[in-house]
């Protein structure tokens, strides 16, 4: 029950996402700070935010009703989100300015960033979204 709900959740938010940048490829482009120069861009982030995310939403959401795809889908959700999660952190904090003082025996760290909430904050869903997606599959009856 567990995973369908996950899948279903997280199904609903990629195909409502994936309509949203299909319907308008400049509310996503918002979001996350991309200008789109072009025409070309504008199909880009069509095909790329918006059908992609249709599709996947439309297989986590047959992966929730049909339970011959319970598992292929909590797999499936678990590698997507997962990868997706470590390209931004690996993006995110290599990014990160940091600064090491030792000063007598104090050690003082400093880490600055000029990321914005919208990437601390889709990082963090897909951070959670990946252990929940992990629980669901370790949990799953044999």
């Amino acid at each position: 029950m567990f995973g369908q709900l996950l899948l279903g959740i997280t199904g609903a938010i990629f195909f409502g996402l994936g309509v949203v940048s299909v319907y308008d490829p400049e509310i996503p482009a918002g979001w996350s700070g991309i200008f789109i120069a072009s025409q070309d861009a504008y199909a880009e982030i069509a095909a790329m935010y918006g059908g992609l995310e249709i599709a996947i939403g439309s297989i986590l959401l047959a992966s929730a009703f049909i339970k011959e795809y319970l598992k292929a889908g909590l797999w499936l959700l678990f590698v997507i989100i997962s990868y997706i999660g470590a390209a931004r952190a690996f993006t995110v904090f290599r990014e990160l300015d940091s600064k090491f003082e030792v000063a007598g025996s104090q050690v003082d760290i400093e880490m600055t960033s000029s990321f914005t909430g919208y990437t601390w904050g889709v990082l963090g869903f897909e951070v959670v979204i990946s252990v929940l997606a992990l629980i669901a599959l370790l949990n799953r009856p044999r």
